[in-house]
């Protein structure tokens, strides 16, 4: 490989800076300074983003960088048709509103979940049905989507930290009983999932570029479909004439070049869980991820431990990105939702789940033998 190609592949290559100062990352994170930064500091990123400040693209309405953007994620996701947003959140909503929930209408989704997506429900007048998580995933488990009423109309179903949900299921289930199925692909862009890009299972499908996601801009997201009405409507109600919930030229600058480091990154990502799981024995039980490829993207790994709050104490002192994952919507009143059962899956990983940054997979040689080192010392 020449240099001009190894800059584009390696993930590890940053420009002078390593972090802000203290270690602390921009989004409040605590970090240390030895592992990689994240938001990526990539010369490519400068170059690009730099070059749209230049020639005055920065500054337009409809620039060819968000083209080129709106393209390539809608390739990556497996999808004809692809719209760039402000945000995921933005897109779980605008994919509700497209398949037709409005209100009064009942959507199914995991108790465990991303709590946007709760919200966006309600937001549209919607009620939420809440089902379990499956107990090898931390997404809806697809017997729910069997046994929810038959007055359901749609089901969003997340791919949670690095996991897949048992989205074929789901998938059938959802055409068996007439459902349509919004895909939450905001974590694991670039992921394949039971044979399919991830995105291209659902009747509207939602990544996200917001904050420490592994493609980043701060802010943005996108939704996608093979549906053609679906299509139509995103355009009919964005496009007024300019766009209602557009994402700026200087974000697509941003994310292009990522596009290109993504596979390496997730193979790294890759080789450090399968490292850690080969020489720290409590993560093999504690993680519903039995191992990972070259195509699993991890935002986050996932362990439950009945010591939570001891692990994330140490591990947080010790210089990883740890925390809790998201508060399970299982403790919410009867008056916002129906609940299909107790839920004991939710109550589990809501008391239970501590979530390692992606940024700490992403170490290499002697930085990733501090972290097994750091993780088999709290088994010690």
């Amino acid at each position: 490989m020449n240099d001009a190609a190894s800059e584009h592949t390696d993930p590890h290559r940053q420009t002078a800076s390593r972090g802000t100062p203290g270690g602390r990352r921009p989004d409040g994170d605590r970090s240390a300074s030895w592992l990689p930064p994240w938001p990526p500091q990539w010369p490519e990123i400068t170059d690009s983003v730099s070059h749209a400040l230049a020639d005055g693209s920065w500054g337009r309405y409809h620039g060819r960088l968000a083209e080129q953007l709106r393209i390539r994620i809608g390739e990556l996701g497996g999808c004809p048709s692809c719209r760039l947003l402000c945000s995921g959140s933005a897109g779980i909503e605008l994919a509700l509103r497209s398949v037709g929930i409005s209100a009064g209408d009942k959507v199914l989704l995991c108790g465990y979940d991303y709590p946007g997506n709760f919200r966006a429900v309600e937001l549209l007048g919607g009620r939420p049905v809440l089902g379990d998580a499956a107990s090898d995933s931390y997404s809806l488990d697809a017997s729910a989507v069997q046994a929810c009423p038959a007055d359901v109309k749609a089901v969003i179903v997340s791919h949670l930290y690095g996991v897949g949900a048992a989205v074929a299921s789901i998938r059938e289930q959802c055409d068996r009983r007439g459902f349509a199925l919004i895909e939450d692909a905001c974590q694991v862009p670039g992921m394949i999932i039971d044979g399919r890009p991830a995105g291209s299972w659902g009747n509207a499908a939602v990544f996200s570029f917001g904050g420490s996601k592994p493609l980043t801009a701060g802010n943005g997201g996108a939704v996608l479909t093979a549906d053609p009405v679906i299509e139509s409507r995103w355009n009919r109600w964005l496009d007024r004439p300019s766009d209602a919930l557009p994402m700026s030229e200087l974000q697509a600058a941003a994310l292009l070049p990522q596009l290109d480091r993504l596979d390496a990154c997730n193979r790294l990502r890759a080789e450090s869980v399968q490292q850690i799981l080969a020489a720290v024995p409590w993560t093999r039980t504690a993680s519903a991820l039995p191992s990972a490829d070259r195509t699993s993207t991890l935002y986050k790994w996932a362990w439950q431990s009945d010591r939570r709050d001891d692990l994330i104490t140490q591990l947080s002192e010790a210089g990883l990105p740890v925390g809790t994952g998201y508060r399970s919507m299982h403790r919410s009143s009867d008056r916002r939702c129906d609940k299909l059962g107790p839920l004991q899956r939710c109550q589990a990983l809501d008391q239970q789940l501590c979530v390692l940054d992606h940024s700490a997979l992403l170490s290499t040689g002697p930085q990733r033998d501090r972290v097994v080192e750091i993780l088999n010392a709290f088994a010690a």
